[in-house]
């Protein structure tokens, strides 16, 4: 959080801590490990030990969960119809109500969701303007032949749902890992992108899990319908990707 607010390493601010030179609602920080309740918004102080002068910021701490998404389950706050991934969030020790999913997976995509309560990286994270770049597991029905992939490469047009305007849609990275099953990385996140990129191509995609996006990948030891907070180094990092 010091390093993050003012800009210097965690090293620094580790340094400044354990000479007694922050201030936390002007109460002094002992302890580099010490925790502040996330959504609240704190006061800052950075007291530069030659001249006394303070530095002042405020700065308000968030909740970063990730979540392995299983099958079946909509990423929406609420539904009459599946079961949420808020439903499922709610049953692992990670939950708090003001989580709120990073950019959607569809009913039948499997793999990493990020939460967030800090609204300012949601919206950056999922605007494209950013090029988060996501990548994923996919396995089609078909073999997918070098023309099929050179033409993912390339782009196709797909229509925009929210405008009604086709746009073209490009895998910026694909590798294949056997005639039916690659890594595809996408920059975009137009409304079940990939499935619409290889129906284009005659195929059908059978499995599609998300292996990572931007700086955050899916941990090994996370199973599905598990979740897990963000280590202080992803989130720095995360928040470092789009510039916050």
């Amino acid at each position: 959080m010091v390093s993050h607010a003012f800009g210097i390493t965690r090293s620094v601010a580790r340094e400044k801590i354990l000479r007694g030179l922050v201030r936390l609602d002007g109460k002094r920080v002992d302890k580099p490990s010490s925790q502040v309740d996330a959504g609240i918004q704190n006061k800052l102080e950075l007291i530069n030990h030659n001249t006394g002068n303070r530095d002042t910021t405020t700065w308000k701490t968030h909740d970063h969960v990730l979540f392995y998404k299983p099958r079946g389950c909509i990423t929406a706050q609420w539904s009459n119809k599946h079961k949420t991934v808020i439903e499922v969030l709610q049953q692992t020790p990670y939950f708090k109500p003001r989580l709120r999913p990073v950019g959607r997976l569809d009913l039948d995509t499997t793999g990493l969701l990020l939460f967030t309560t800090d609204g300012e990286l949601l919206h950056r994270l999922t605007h494209p303007d950013w090029h988060v770049p996501k990548r994923y597991d996919v396995e089609t029905m078909h073999p997918v032949t070098e023309p099929m992939i050179a033409r993912l490469r390339q782009g196709v047009e797909l229509k925009d749902p929210r405008t009604g305007k086709f746009r073209l849609a490009a895998a910026s990275d694909l590798k294949p890992i056997s005639d039916t099953r690659m890594e595809m990385t996408i920059g975009q996140g137009m409304y079940r992108q990939i499935r619409r990129m290889f129906a284009s191509q005659g195929t059908e995609v059978v499995e599609l899990k998300r292996i990572s996006m931007g700086p955050l990948e899916l941990p090994d030891e996370l199973r599905i319908g598990e979740a897990m907070p963000l280590s202080e180094d992803l989130v720095q990092t995360t928040y470092a990707c789009v510039s916050l």
